[in-house]
């Protein structure tokens, strides 16, 4: 499920097993939407890899770990950097290109919270070009199933371990059952919790509900990482601007025009993400204006046209700002989630044939905080670590046909939901305003009236208030601040 860095891979990877080759796998592919239409496809700054000299992987997994505040899994850490250039050319043999400098070498830059340079990237449209490259390369394959535009409703694991799953398709609303040995979750994130995200609008959380509704464990599902530097303008999906124009010379100004960063890190603004957004909110509580600044005028005009001629294109384009001379609004916007369904080394939850890849897994490499560029990395690295689990035989097993019934869903008003999550589930949080979420969200659950007929946008508002449900309970849980999680009633 999820056609992503980490479903697509996944696919990918299979595809290049000896049990594909001689015709004893087959592969499906369900995509909620298009292929393309993913968090994914919207990645603009790169993917983190040791490759310079100077650099080396130690340097990278200690940036892992600081930016984690050392709650990170350094096993998983270690494995995923080290496996980390290996996976780089295989994006480049499925059809990746990144970008390269006059001199033909690879031109990786810096981001915040990384020592050195290690980003690579194609323009600020990395996610895209990855993107790209995966499904072209998936087309010319067989024994491939793939159905877009559908969704898996819910989910079960029958008596002799295959899972049945009950999918609708997006356009006639029609009930169809797909059966499978194994199942790969790979769904993203769970922007659409909140009233502003950076995440595609079909990002709302399935996977982990999913998980959830098969008995995996789901851990530190509130710790969300907020990034510091959303496009500031009306509606719901927030314009992403990348960090690496931080990492080319931007500087964060408040509504004087007066440089801040210098008050709260060392690292100014290549502080890593949860420093950042925290400045910025505490910025803006002390101003008028609703919203920072970010000046990048400092940075040269050749840079802005090789390396962010979308950004500086969709600036022009939503707000008329020239942003070779005009400072960019930015606020903090939901962005990325680091736990979720945990899994093992190799992407597998607790239940036997269940792997959660991508931003919906809690791997370990992550911890309480992701460094900059690490999450496409995750994604392909436990697609590669899971291909050998996922392409072993199962045991002779006959499928059983398996009815399920219509899932039973509730009226929810998901912009309630929303509102509820921004306002007490944001970058800053109390336990009185967790404790008043969870008793808010649970007087929904509780008295929305029931749907007499199925449709997906009910289910997708159910699912969201699910989830939101299972967020407010781990951050009520939670006993420290640590990386993105800050309650302002603990230490």
């Amino acid at each position: 499920m999820g056609s992503g860095i980490g479903g697509l891979s996944t696919l990918l990877y299979l595809s290049e097993t000896n049990r594909y080759h001689t015709g004893n796998l087959s592969i499906c592919l369900i995509s909620k939407a298009s292929l393309a239409q993913t968090n994914t496809n919207w990645a603009q700054g790169g993917i983190a890899a040791v490759n310079d000299i100077g650099d080396n992987f130690e340097k990278h997994i200690n940036d892992t770990l600081v930016a984690g505040c050392f709650t990170n899994n350094k096993k998983i850490v270690d494995k995923v950097i080290h496996a980390a250039p290996g996976l780089i050319n295989d994006l480049m043999h499925w059809g990746t290109s990144f970008d390269k400098k006059n001199t033909n070498e690879f031109d990786l830059v810096k981001e915040g919270g990384h020592s050195d340079a290690r980003i690579w990237h194609k323009e600020d449209q990395t996610g895209k070009a990855i993107q790209d490259a995966l499904i072209n390369s998936i087309q010319a394959l067989q024994n491939i199933t793939i159905i877009e535009y559908a969704t898996v409703v819910s989910a079960k694991q029958l008596s002799n371990n295959i899972f049945s799953l009950n999918v609708v398709d997006t356009n006639s609303n029609a009930f169809t059952s797909v059966q499978c040995s194994k199942l790969v979750l790979a769904t993203g994130g769970l922007g659409m919790l909140y009233e502003k995200s950076t995440n595609q609008q079909i990002a709302s959380g399935d996977g982990i509900y999913l998980a959830s509704q098969l008995g995996a464990i789901i851990e530190n599902l509130s710790f969300i990482q907020f990034h510091p530097t959303g496009l500031y303008e009306k509606g719901q999906i927030a314009y992403l601007i990348s960090e690496a124009l931080r990492g080319a010379g931007a500087i964060l100004r408040n509504e004087k025009g007066e440089a801040f960063m210098y008050k709260y890190d060392k690292r100014l603004e290549l502080a890593p993400r949860d420093i950042v957004a925290r400045a910025i909110v505490e910025e803006i509580a002390s101003q008028k204006m609703p919203y920072v600044f970010l000046d990048t005028t400092p940075i040269d005009s050749e840079v802005f046209n090789t390396h962010f001629p979308a950004i500086k294109r969709e600036c022009f384009l939503r707000l008329g700002l020239n942003i070779e001379k005009d400072f960019i609004p930015i606020i903090p916007v939901q962005h990325y989630s680091c736990g979720g369904v945990k899994v093992d080394e190799f992407g597998e939850t607790c239940i036997t044939g269940l792997f959660a890849i991508g931003e919906m897994a809690s791997t370990g490499l992550h911890g309480a905080n992701r460094l900059a560029s690490n999450s496409l990395l995750e994604a392909i690295a436990f697609a590669k670590f899971a291909t050998a689990k996922l392409a072993e035989p199962m045991l002779a097993s006959t499928p059983i046909e398996n009815f399920h019934d219509k899932p039973i869903l509730k009226k929810i008003d998901r912009n309630i939901v929303q509102q509820i999550m921004s306002k007490y589930a944001g970058i800053v949080k109390s336990k009185k305003g967790l404790a008043a979420a969870l008793n808010e969200l649970s007087i929904i659950k509780n008295t929305a009236p029931f749907v007499d007929e199925f449709n997906l946008n009910d289910f997708t508002s159910n699912c969201i208030l699910e989830v939101a449900i299972l967020l407010i309970q781990n951050a009520l849980s939670q006993s420290s601040n640590q990386g993105v999680f800050y309650n302002i009633d603990l230490v």
